[in-house]
C-alpha cells in the first residue's frame, strides 16, 4: 500500500492534541470565522498560530477550513484571514466558494487549495474544472462508490481526500438548504441545525432522514488502491477521545494491524456504522439514529482508556546527532534533515577511570522522552579522541539546549509572499428583462412570451418537438447530479441535444457546467452553484458561464449589493429543493421496486414535504410550500425565474399571469430567505 495520509479533526486545542498525539499525519481546523463548523471551539488568531507551530514541530500538516459561502460585505475580512493563515504557515485551505479560492490563489500562492465536499464534486468533469481553477486536492461527495472514486482519481493529477469515518449528511453536501429554509441557520454558512436528525416519517418509518455514520477504516487498502491519498475523519464537534480513537484505529489499520472496532462504536455511533455508499448498496440498512443504547455505551469506562492514546508524546521526528568531546568544550549537533543546531557545553575531563564511550553518551543524548523527537543509534556519531569523561549532567544539558534550539526553528513559520487582493468590480446592472420559466414536465408548458423556457434534459429528449414549438427560447436543464459511472450516457444525451439545436443548458454543478462548456453549449449557472457574491460571479464568468441565478439563501439586501456586468437571475416563485439524496427514504425492503417516483416525508408537526425521484439516480426533497415574492419590488436582477415543479398547466399559466401583474399567486407560501436574517 502506498502511503496514505490520516487527516483528523481539530475542533479545539484539546482535540488537536488528541488527534496529533494519537498519530494523525494532518489535521483540519477552523479559524474564528468562515468555516462550516462555526459552533465548534475553533481557534482565535493567537491560538491558531500556536496550533500551527505545535503541528509543524511534529511534521503534522494543518489544513484550515474556509468552507462556507462568503457575502460581499465579508470579502475584506476574508483577505485579513488569508494574511493570518499565510503568516502562520498553514499548509492548505479547504474552500467552497470560488471567491475564497480566488482570494487565496491571488494573496497566498504558497497555500494549497483544497476543494471542500461542499462543492459537490462527484464526477470526472468536476475534477477537471477544479484543476483549471488551481486546486491541488478535492474532497469529493461522500456518496461515491469505490469505483467512482477510482474514476475521479484517474481524471486529473489532483489528490483525492475521502472521508473514512464519521457522520453522514442525508443530503449530498452543498445541496442542502433545509436548515436555512426552516430555521434560518444555513449549513452553507456553517451553522447547520441538523434538521434531518429530527423525526421525519416516510412509509411508516421514523427518523427517515437520518443515516448511520460511515466507517471505511477496514477498507483503507482498497481506498488507497483506488487512488485516495488522504483519509479524513469527520468530527470537529465531538470529544477529543473520539478523535483519538478514530485516529488510532486508522493508524493501526493502515499498518495492517487489528483495531478495536467495538470501542470505536461505543465512543459514538448511530445504530452502528455503514459502508453502503462505498459498496453501492444504498438500502434501508444505511438509516440509523442516536439510540438510547448508543448514548449509554459511551461511558466513563469507555473514555478513560482512550485518554492514554494522547496522554504522552510519541516520538515521530527522527534526528541525527553528532557529539564531539574535547579538552576545550563539548559540542552536540542535531539535524532533522533541514535544520541544523549546535549546543556547546562543558569541556571533557580527564577520566578517573574509563572515559565516556559512544554507548554511554548515546544513552543520555537519546533521552528525548516528552518530546516529538528520537535519535536512532545508527544516526549517532561520537568523537572523543582523547578518551575524556563527560558527566551525565553535562550530556543532558547539551541535549536539552539543542532540542530547544531545534524546536524553535521547527515551530517558526517560513516567510511567505502575500499579495493584496485587488478585485475591481463594475457598477450594478438591473435591466429587468423579464421572466424565465422552468418546467418539470412537458405537459406543464403553455404558450407565453417568456424569454427562456427550461425543461429537464430528459423531457427534451423524450419530446424533441419542443424545439420546433419554442425555437431558440427552449433551454435544457442538466441533472444536478451526474455520477461518474453515468457520465458516458450524459455525454451521449448532450450530443443528441446538440443535434436538436438546443444551445443553452442550465447547470447546477461545477462539473456539469465545465463539461457543457467543453461541448460548446452556452451555460446558464443554476442556483445550485450557490453563487453568493460578486467575486464568485466573476469567477464563474471566467469558467465560461454566460449567465447565472444567484443563491436563494441570499437576502434581497445582499442581492442589491451584487456588482457585476454578468447577467443575473433569481427565483421569485416555486417549491425550492431543500435536499438531494442518493439513498431514497421512500424505498421499500427490496429497494425501489414499483415505487412511482413520487411521495413525501412528514415532520413531527405533520407537515409534508414532497419527494421526486430523478430517473432513479437521486431524489429531491421540496419545500412544503412554494416561495412567492411575485408582489415584491424585486428589480435588482436581470431575470426572474418561475420554478414549476408539481403544478398543473392551468396553475402554471395562472401563476405566470400573476407574476406579470405583480400579484401573489399562492395563498400558502413563504418569502424564503429574501426578507429575513439568515445566520
Amino acid at each position: 500500500m502506498s502511503f496514505v495520509e490520516i487527516l483528523s479533526p481539530a475542533g479545539n486545542a484539546e482535540q488537536l492534541r488528541a488527534s496529533v498525539l494519537a498519530g494523525a499525519d494532518a489535521v483540519y481546523l477552523g479559524a474564528s470565522g468562515f468555516n462550516a463548523r462555526r459552533r465548534a471551539g475553533n481557534f482565535g488568531d493567537e491560538e491558531l498560530k500556536e496550533a500551527v507551530a505545535f503541528c509543524r514541530e511534529r511534521n503534522v500538516k494543518v489544513y484550515v477550513t474556509v468552507n462556507i459561502l462568503i457575502s460581499d460585505g465579508e470579502l475584506a475580512e476574508l483577505v485579513s484571514l488569508a494574511r493570518l493563515l499565510n503568516d502562520a504557515g498553514v499548509d492548505g485551505v479547504i474552500v467552497q466558494d470560488l471567491a475564497a479560492a480566488a482570494v487565496f490563489r491571488r494573496c497566498c500562492p504558497s497555500i494549497r487549495l483544497h476543494a471542500s465536499t461542499q462543492m459537490t464534486v462527484h464526477n470526472a468533469a468536476g475534477m477537471r474544472a477544479l484543476a483549471s481553477l488551481g486546486f491541488v486536492r478535492a474532497v469529493p461527495a461522500r456518496e461515491l462508490e469505490l469505483g467512482e472514486l477510482r474514476t475521479l482519481a484517474g481524471a486529473t493529477e489532483l489528490e483525492i481526500e475521502s472521508f473514512v469515518h464519521g457522520a453522514l449528511c442525508m443530503s449530498v453536501s452543498g445541496c442542502c438548504y433545509i436548515s436555512s429554509m426552516l430555521g434560518g441557520r444555513s449549513g452553507n454558512r456553517g451553522l447547520c441545525a441538523q434538521a434531518c436528525r429530527l423525526d421525519f416519517a416516510a412509509r411508516g418509518r421514523n427518523y427517515a432522514l437520518s443515516l448511520k455514520d460511515l466507517s471505511y477504516i477496514g477498507r483503507i487498502g482498497e481506498l488507497s488502491a483506488a487512488g485516495v491519498c488522504s483519509l479524513k475523519i469527520e468530527g470537529r464537534m465531538k470529544r477529543p477521545e473520539y478523535a483519538a480513537a478514530a485516529t488510532d484505529a486508522c493508524v493501526r489499520a493502515r499498518a495492517g494491524e487489528l483495531y478495536d472496532a467495538e470501542t470505536l462504536q461505543s465512543v459514538f455511533s448511530r445504530s452502528g456504522f455503514t459502508s453502503g455508499y462505498l459498496d453501492g448498496k444504498r438500502d434501508l440498512d444505511m438509516f440509523g439514529f442516536r439510540r438510547y443504547e448508543d448514548v449509554t455505551a459511551a461511558t466513563g469506562k469507555t473514555f478513560a482508556p482512550l485518554r492514554e492514546l494522547y496522554r504522552k508524546e510519541k516520538p515521530r521526528v527522527e534526528l541525527s546527532a553528532r557529539l564531539t568531546v574535547s579538552p576545550d568544550a563539548s559540542d552536540l549537533t542535531l539535524s532533522d534533515g533541514i535544520h541544523n543546531v549546535t549546543s556547546r557545553g562543558a569541556a571533557g575531563l580527564a577520566p578517573q577511570g574509563a572515559g565516556t564511550t559512544a554507548e554511554n553518551a548515546y544513552k543520555n543524548i537519546a533521552k528525548t522522552g516528552g518530546t516529538p523527537y528520537y535519535i536512532d543509534a545508527e544516526r549517532f556519531e561520537f568523537e572523543n579522541p582523547d578518551g575524556l569523561y563527560l558527566p551525565a549532567s553535562a550530556l543532558n544539558a547539551l541535549r536539552r539546549e539543542a532540542l530547544e534550539k531545534l524546536s524553535a526553528l521547527r515551530r517558526a513559520p517560513e516567510r511567505r509572499e502575500f499579495c493584496d487582493f485587488d478585485y475591481p468590480l463594475p457598477s450594478a446592472r438591473h435591466d429587468n428583462k423579464g421572466f424565465y420559466l422552468r418546467f418539470a414536465r412537458e405537459e406543464q408548458a403553455f404558450d407565453c412570451d417568456a424569454q427562456r423556457l427550461f425543461f429537464p434534459l430528459r423531457e427534451i429528449l423524450h419530446h424533441p418537438e419542443l424545439k420546433e414549438r419554442y425555437g431558440d427560447r427552449l433551454c435544457a436543464e442538466a441533472p444536478a447530479l451526474v455520477f461518474a459511472k453515468d457520465e458516458p450516457m450524459f455525454e451521449r444525451d448532450l450530443a443528441y441535444l446538440g443535434t436538436l439545436g438546443v444551445k443553452t443548458v442550465w447547470a447546477d454543478n461545477i462539473g456539469q457546467a465545465f463539461l457543457l462548456k467543453e461541448r460548446g453549449f452556452e451555460v446558464f449557472g443554476g442556483f445550485g452553484l450557490n453563487i453568493f457574491n460578486s467575486a464568485a460571479l466573476n469567477e464563474y464568468k471566467k469558467l465560461g458561464i454566460s449567465e447565472a441565478a444567484l443563491s436563494f439563501e441570499l437576502s434581497a439586501a445582499d442581492i442589491r449589493k451584487i456588482r457585476t456586468d454578468f447577467p443575473t437571475a433569481a427565483v421569485v416563485y416555486g417549491r425550492l429543493p431543500l435536499m438531494k439524496y442518493r439513498v431514497c427514504p421512500l424505498q421499500g425492503e427490496k429497494g425501489c421496486g414499483s415505487c412511482p417516483g413520487r411521495g413525501s416525508v412528514t415532520d413531527r408537526k405533520g407537515v409534508e414535504f414532497p419527494l421526486a425521484c430523478e430517473n432513479r439516480k437521486y431524489t429531491v426533497m421540496y419545500n412544503s410550500v412554494p416561495l412567492d415574492v411575485l408582489d415584491r419590488d424585486f428589480i435588482f436582477v436581470d431575470h426572474k425565474i418561475l420554478y414549476f415543479t408539481d403544478e398543473s398547466v392551468a396553475e402554471c399559466e395562472r401563476i405566470y399571469k400573476c407574476a406579470k401583474a405583480g400579484e401573489t399567486a399562492a395563498p400558502k407560501h413563504t418569502t424564503g430567505l429574501y426578507y429575513r436574517e439568515v445566520f
